[in-house]
């Protein structure tokens, strides 16, 4: 049988047994990743895994079976032990699960691409990643390089006893790379900030990828001779590649709502941003706008429909420095009185079952008359220029938290002076935020990507999107390095 006989079938047998509400879906997933050590190429990765699921709300519960499926026979046995798990979970449920309405749709959707990365040839791939690893270690101090390539791929056909039909393709694909100098008694690193992208293998910019290869090199060594910051506070210049990471852990984990229903307390923690805070609570300054969006062109996270068959879309998290937005799915946006999903059921593979993942979430770029990048710097005095993702830490319910940057540098009197060692800053919600006191303007907005995000039990991970311009917070606390 073909899939969409496959699909059909779980919809016919939906209705010999009288199921109140069945969704199937079948996925195929395609990746591929490469990556090159020094001068060999040390992991060729292909994998490809297609299959079917079937989830099936009954008196408040979901039961979901999922199995690699060829027959009618295989989908009725599918479909019977989704009933049986959701017959289980009603009995053994505490709080029954209300649902949000759904339309129906009948609707396909694709990344936009020019090059499928999955028909590049595997040469011309590694070519380029070899050509990067040999312009690192031209340098010296340069004692190992790494780079590496991640192309996605995911076929997804999704029905519904409501009458929604979706078909979706989406694509993304990544291409970055490493360096990493040993020298003073020191071990420093300096990564490639490229802008990781849903679309095809045209987002892999060679020639831009070439020529940063030599400074990546030389701002690693930099940094064994760069000394720390000498002072307990800052003013913070944050670049977009390294606001991604803030973003995704102090605003996008914040409002997730069944992390905020405490569903996710045993594995990841809970939040500060409980539901009692719509809309009256203080999180940021007057300048902090923050926007999730499922619909941003090449987001990582952009599709046309979630994996509940809700047509995605835009809300405000934050509207001038104010809590007014969670992220949402179907069972837990009754349990804020809201009327819909925001669109935020996601599985990682055919045999997850959907849970609930942030969108692409970005802070605002400043309205007309906002400064610049140049005039950012030239307007501070005492500051600390903060590129590039490092390690990070943030406690179980997203207050307090320390970031490190992968290349900083020293502001002074309105320059850009000299790099800085392990500079790594403190902060907590909700004061952080309210001390950014400047945000550039649109265009100087760039969005950037997060994968591995981590989340679940069995655990799932998925790639997002946050998007920033360079932004200014007064009086950071910095902690002091020996």
């Amino acid at each position: 049988m073909n899939v969409d006989n496959l699909l059909a079938t779980a919809l016919n047998e939906a209705n010999t047994k009288k199921i109140d509400y069945l969704e199937a879906r079948w996925g195929n997933y395609c990746n591929q990743f490469l990556h090159a050590r020094d001068s060999i190429v040390d992991m060729m990765n292909d994998e490809s895994s297609a299959g079917m699921n079937v989830r099936i709300f009954h008196k408040g519960a979901w039961g979901f079976a999922a199995a690699m499926v060829k027959t009618a026979a295989d989908v009725a046995n599918l479909v019977e032990q989704a009933q049986k798990a959701a017959s289980t979970s009603a009995r053994i449920s505490n709080k029954p699960l209300i649902l949000t309405d759904l339309k129906p749709y009948q609707a396909q959707w694709q990344t936009p691409i020019q090059i499928d990365p999955f028909k590049v040839p595997l040469k011309e791939k590694l070519d380029l990643l070899q050509e990067l690893n040999r312009l690192m270690l031209a340098h010296n101090q340069i004692s190992e390089v790494s780079s590496w390539m991640r192309f996605f791929k995911t076929e997804k056909k999704y029905v519904n006893t409501i009458g929604t039909r979706t078909d979706q393709i989406i694509f993304r694909s990544d291409a970055d790379y490493r360096a990493t100098a040993v020298g003073n008694d020191r071990c420093e690193s300096r990564s490639y900030q490229s802008i990781q992208l849903s679309a095809g293998y045209e987002s892999v910019d060679a020639k831009a990828m070439l020529e940063a290869a030599p400074r990546v090199a030389r701002e690693a060594i930099e940094q064994l001779t760069a000394k720390p910051w000498s002072k307990d506070h800052a003013d913070l210049i944050l670049m977009p590649s390294h606001t991604r990471l803030v973003i995704h852990e102090t605003i996008g984990h914040a409002t997730e709502l069944d992390r905020i229903l405490g569903w996710e307390a045993d594995y990841a923690g809970t939040s500060f941003a409980t539901p009692e805070k719509l809309d009256n609570y203080r999180y940021g300054s007057n300048c902090f706008n923050v926007t999730a969006d499922r619909t941003m062109p090449h987001g990582l996270a952009t599709c046309g429909f979630d994996d509940e068959g809700v047509q995605t879309g835009r809300w405000k998290i934050v509207t001038d420095g104010i809590l007014t937005g969670y992220a949402t799915t179907r069972d837990t946006a009754p349990m804020i009185d809201a009327k819909s999903s925001c669109g935020c059921a996601y599985a990682d593979h055919w045999t997850s079952f959907p849970i609930l993942r942030m969108a692409n979430t970005s802070i605002d770029p400043g309205p007309k008359g906002s400064p610049t990048f140049k005039q950012l710097i030239e307007n501070t005095e005492n500051g600390i220029l903060v590129d590039g993702m490092a390690a990070f830490s943030i406690d179980q319910q997203r207050i307090n938290f320390q970031f490190g940057g992968d290349y900083c540098r020293a502001v002074r009197n309105g320059r850009i002076e000299e790099p800085l060692w392990n500079v790594v800053y403190e902060g907590n919600n909700p004061s952080f935020w309210s001390s950014m006191d400047a945000v550039c303007c649109s265009n100087e907005w760039r969005q950037y990507g997060v994968y591995g995000c981590a989340k679940g039990q069995p655990v799932q991970t998925t790639a997002l999107t946050h998007g920033s311009a360079p932004l200014r917070l007064r009086n950071v606390s910095v902690r002091r390095s020996s």
